[in-house]
């Protein structure tokens, strides 16, 4: 009986490889997904509109991504260092009663902001566009 015992735990040690993500998590370790380059692209995310050129590349606004809202100032400051250090955004907190607006990034076509928005959720990071002139 003792044989066997000792087979199935190392087949399960053998079976579970590498620690997981998860693993890490139980251990106290911080989850820090490898984001891309292009999330790290210090040109396309500023909070300044870029300079329209050419008849195709007309703006339509000015667009952000919205990551939460959240009702506790406090909150909403921790999860802004936490959203500013996982996507590279500079994040704004915004005040509208009774949320606390979590925004960032800023883009003059909506398309480009809905890709950003995509290559995000690919991390698991949930935002949506906000058009906001």
């Amino acid at each position: 009986m003792r044989k066997i015992l000792i087979a199935l735990s190392l087949c399960a040690m053998a079976w579970a490889g590498s620690p997981t993500d998860l693993d890490s998590l139980f251990r106290g370790n911080e989850y820090k997904p490898t984001l891309s380059a292009s999330l790290r692209d210090t040109t396309s995310n500023s909070a300044v509109p870029a300079k329209v050129t050419g008849k195709n590349d007309k703006a339509d606004g000015f667009y952000m991504l919205q990551f939460e809202a959240v009702g506790d100032f406090d909150a909403a400051q921790r999860r802004k260092a936490q959203l500013s250090a996982s996507t590279g955004y500079s994040i704004q907190v915004v005040f509208d009663p009774p949320f606390y607006k979590l925004r960032g990034g800023g883009w003059t076509k909506r398309k480009v902001a809905e890709d950003k928005a995509r290559e995000l959720s690919a991390y698991n990071i949930n935002a949506f566009v906000v058009k906001l002139r």
